[in-house]
């Protein structure tokens, strides 16, 4: 058992430590390549599994998966698999693409919100000097003091101010 508990994902959080993940991802990779060699998946990630541990200080933060994910281009370089690492680097890259792509789009403000109308009806309050509470019970209280002396009744006194 490896004494690595846990990984630290991009995001941040730390989720358990699995090495039959990364004899996966070694094993998909060789397999794009045409290769099918399980047992050699199993040696590079038990090689990955290793170096992690001796890098791996006691009381130290755990490995992020970056640092996983550069030793298993190193291991596969040095195990002379280089068109899997090849394949390794080529999907990492593609992933990396999709993750700024994505962050990309998530940072796009809504299409489902009406910036125009927000943006009408906030130039509006401010036009009218009625964009803070302070301001609006003014206008209102004003509007209160006026009906008092006005000859016209007091709803429609107020239609008239909402319409500015």
């Amino acid at each position: 058992m490896s004494q690595i508990t846990h990984i630290i994902k991009r995001d941040g959080s730390q989720v358990k430590f699995t090495p039959e993940r990364i004899t996966n991802a070694i094993y998909r990779a060789s397999v794009a390549v045409g290769n099918r060699d399980r047992e050699a998946a199993d040696e590079v990630s038990r090689q990955v599994v290793i170096a992690l541990e001796e890098q791996l200080q006691p009381g130290e933060i755990p490995p992020t998966v970056e640092k996983v994910q550069d030793l298993v281009e190193q291991k596969l370089i040095e195990n002379n698999y280089a068109t899997v690492a090849k394949a390794y680097i080529l999907y990492r890259n593609e992933r990396a693409r999709q993750r700024a792509k994505r962050s990309d789009r998530d940072s796009m403000p809504s299409g489902n919100i009406p910036w125009h109308k927000l943006w009408q009806s906030l130039d509006w309050a401010v036009s009218h000097e009625v964009h803070t509470t302070r301001h609006l019970n003014e206008k209102k209280s004003v509007a209160e003091n006026s009906t008092k002396s006005s000859p016209l009744p007091k709803p429609l006194i107020l239609k008239m101010l909402k319409r500015g």
